[in-house]
């Protein structure tokens, strides 16, 4: 069971619970107010967004989405468009996301949230099987990303342009490389690349997520399942029956029972509710239900 939320706010929502934004908030953001927040909008806007953020990943879409519709501050849409794009696309919504994301390109301004918006659509494209619009919409990240000095945001960007080019290599037939991906060293720990630092645990999750279907490592997907929030577990579960685990296929049914849609939405990867494939393909270590959750 997830832990209950905090105390409501009495203005709106209910706030994520303690360790969910302990957790899933990256290092450089301190909330209400403090380090790290945006200085082109109002605090508690930001903060809103963060709110938003934290719900989505545990989970629960709707109060993502109550978050997120309290937020005014025009330099904020283009990150909030990239972020309700990710909810729906990890319910199957591509074309939704990609809606959103195409109408918040013309008032991004900042080169970050152009670049955040940007793989988004080359996600977008890979859930609509388009490799080559996928490559297109990618180099246009990579250009912006490029340009950027260091800094948190550069680097969570780059996490996800990172995951997205392995989407792309399994689209195409092509040898996805493991470079930028999260390895285990030989005394078990995590050995994780530099923009990691930057990121929160679903970062290090979802990283474990690739690096694991890329080298087809039951030990990694397993450390992606301790440390995946709710929206990402379901998705990492589908990754360890490609790999042939026992009872995983049931763990993703149980995982995806748990993520309340959006209003209005609904999940659309693989129609109705997942169900358990048959056993032949649960053992079956070339089965690739691997879905595309970015």
């Amino acid at each position: 069971m997830r832990p209950p939320p905090a105390s409501p706010d009495p203005a709106g929502p209910p706030l994520p619970p303690a360790d969910g934004l302990a957790t899933l908030l990256p290092p450089d953001i301190q909330l209400p107010v403090g380090p790290g927040l945006r200085r082109d909008a109002p605090p508690e806007e930001v903060a809103g967004a963060w709110y938003g953020v934290v719900w989505g990943r545990l989970g629960r879409g709707d109060l993502a989405w109550r978050w997120f519709d309290r937020v005014q501050a025009p330099a904020l849409g283009p990150w909030l468009a990239a972020e309700r794009g990710r909810l729906l696309r990890e319910l199957g919504g591509h074309g939704a996301a990609q809606e959103l994301e195409l109408a918040a390109l013309p008032a991004a301004i900042d080169p970050i949230d152009a670049a955040m918006l940007w793989v988004s659509l080359a996600a977008d494209a890979v859930g609509h099987v388009d490799a080559e619009g996928a490559r297109q919409r990618l180099r246009r990240a990579q250009a912006l990303l490029g340009e950027q000095p260091d800094a948190p945001r550069r680097d969570r960007q780059l996490l996800r342009e990172s995951w997205v080019e392995v989407e792309i290599a399994f689209l195409t037939g092509s040898a996805p490389s493991a470079q930028g991906l999260p390895a285990l060293r030989s005394d078990g720990e995590l050995a994780l690349p530099a923009p990691y630092r930057s990121g929160s645990r679903f970062h290090t999750a979802k990283g474990c997520l690739f690096a694991g279907v890329v080298r087809r490592d039951p030990e990694l997907l397993e450390r992606a399942a301790d440390l995946a929030p709710p929206a990402l577990l379901w998705a990492v579960h589908l990754a360890r029956v490609s790999l042939g685990v026992p009872g995983a296929a049931a763990q993703a049914v149980a995982a995806r029972a748990l993520v309340v849609p959006p209003p209005g939405h609904r999940w659309e990867v693989g129609g109705p509710p997942l169900r358990p494939p048959e056993p032949t393909v649960e053992s079956d270590p070339d089965a690739d239900p691997f879905p595309r959750p970015s």
